[in-house]
């Protein structure tokens, strides 16, 4: 993941796939949900960056079914889908941040 902002800290990060992207690497910091896919082969990986949108433009989210995590962010006529192995421990994690920033 590209460098964190000064006062920006990793909360939660787990592997994770999204049918439209891929498999990749979900993070949520204190402010920023970024999906990150590996791309490129073994010699030449890198990582592309899929979603980074702050944790302020998240309308909605939530756990559904055993490893499925939708969130929903303003601007997108679609909610993001994201297979996680604890979605519960995501949807915990977003609302944390949210409070702590002001948010819902």
């Amino acid at each position: 993941m590209e460098s964190l902002q000064e006062d920006e800290q990793v909360v939660v990060q787990d592997s994770a796939k999204s049918d439209f992207f891929g498999k990749g690497t979900l993070t949520l910091t204190t402010r920023r949900l970024v999906f990150e896919v590996a791309t490129g082969g073994l010699l030449s990986r890198s990582s592309e960056t899929k979603i980074d949108q702050p944790v302020g433009t998240i309308q909605s989210y939530g756990a559904t079914g055993r490893k499925s995590l939708v969130v929903h962010f303003e601007g997108n006529m679609e909610p993001t889908s994201l297979l996680v192995d604890n979605p519960e421990k995501w949807e915990t994690a977003i609302r944390t941040v949210m409070i702590m920033s002001g948010g819902a």
